[in-house]
């Protein structure tokens, strides 16, 4: 055998030793113990964060009433028929956004709502489908996914049964319920 091969096998021989007594599974001990603890004590090391307290019922009423006085008399608006959020309404998904990140512990539904035109299951799946789309705005601007929940009820609960312009105007809506995170958001009893 040559003086390299001698080497390079008693290099590889070291190496392995020291992986044994050194490794990521000392000598004795089981493998998964091992990882296990090591997960554990990353954890530990990364600070893991701990589960987020439920608000109160007072800071829910708050960040509800917040929420509200943003998008009084205002309208996420969407391209005709569809679920892209018009640019002019941007800036109304940014202000909701800056509203929700004090809302800690909080569960927010984003409801969506179509008018009393086209048909029932057509009508569900836009809802649904913009709703999506302002949770996923939302989320873009750092609202937790989590806190998130997006439900549409497509013409089910209309604001006017009117088939006129205004009526249709009104119904085409996004509303946001907040709740506590220990319950899932539910619209207000109507």
């Amino acid at each position: 055998m040559s003086n390299t091969m001698k080497l390079v096998l008693g290099a590889v021989v070291t190496a392995l030793i020291a992986w044994v007594l050194h490794g990521p599974c000392k000598f004795g001990e089981k493998c998964a113990e091992a990882q296990s603890a090591a997960l554990t004590a990353q954890a530990g090391a990364a600070g893991a964060a701990a589960p987020e307290v439920p608000a109160t019922a007072e800071a829910v009423k708050v960040c509800q009433q917040g929420v509200d006085a943003v998008i009084k008399g205002k309208t996420i608006n969407f391209a005709s028929g569809g679920a892209n959020i018009s640019a002019e309404s941007l800036t109304l998904i940014e202000s909701v956004a800056s509203g929700l990140k004090d809302c800690q512990g909080t569960s927010i539904e984003i409801a969506g709502h179509t008018d009393l035109t086209g048909g029932d299951a057509a009508n569900m799946a836009l809802s649904q489908s913009r709703a999506d789309s302002v949770a996923k705005a939302l989320v873009e601007r750092g609202i937790p996914a989590n806190r998130l929940v997006a439900k549409g009820y497509g013409e089910s609960k209309p604001l006017e049964a009117a088939m006129t312009s205004a009526a249709n105007a009104k119904n085409r809506r996004i509303e946001f319920h907040v709740a506590t995170s220990a319950a899932p958001a539910v619209a207000p009893a109507e």
